[in-house]
């Protein structure tokens, strides 16, 4: 399953891909498989775009989930995901760097790494393109395939799903590219 592969204990995994390709509905998903099974999650929010409400919702326990809004200062949430990759009791620590991710230095990336190892935590970066290079355990990547929608044609219609392709970019020891998975959501 794809939120067992992007979960991975002690490794880093990025989510890739432009606006409205279902990233965010994809990082739901582990907040609400991490959450909803018990354990404790962190969200480092740079541009602050979380909606508690809708990730509620969305099933996404939210007195199991510690939220760190950046309020756009890259850098700080990149400290804030490195201290709270090596405190214990999370499962997950995720963080959205939204639309102009920063750049990371190798060694930030590794040092990065090293933490989510020794604790056993999976961090997981979401953002429109890749940050972590050789630092990530896996990189995915994901696109809208299509959308679905409700009412007649000659008049204002009403989206009631969307179609999402999941592929594998960037996977450690995999010699290339290996998989890919498609999804559905419904609002």
């Amino acid at each position: 399953m794809l939120v067992d592969r992007l979960l991975r204990q002690g490794a880093m995994t990025e989510l890739v891909g432009p606006l409205s390709s279902g990233r965010t509905s994809v990082l739901t998903l582990c907040l609400r498989t991490v959450t909803g099974g018990g354990g404790l999650a962190a969200l480092v929010d740079v541009d602050h775009v979380f909606d508690p409400r809708s990730a509620a919702e969305a099933g996404v326990d939210l007195r199991r989930l510690l939220w760190v809004r950046g309020e756009g200062r890259r850098r700080d949430a990149l400290k804030a995901v490195d201290l709270l990759a090596c405190c214990p009791g999370f499962q997950l620590v995720a963080l959205d760097l939204g639309e102009s991710p920063p750049r990371l230095s190798l060694s930030a990336a590794f040092r990065l790494r090293l933490a989510a190892r020794r604790s056993g935590i999976a961090v997981l970066l979401v953002g429109a393109r890749r940050v972590l290079g050789g630092a990530a355990a896996l990189t995915v990547r994901t696109r809208r395939d299509h959308l679905a929608w409700v009412g007649p044609s000659h008049s204002p219609r009403r989206l009631a799903g969307m179609g999402i392709g999941v592929h594998v970019v960037r996977k450690q020891g995999a010699p290339s590219p290996v998989d890919s998975e498609r999804l559905w959501w419904t609002t």
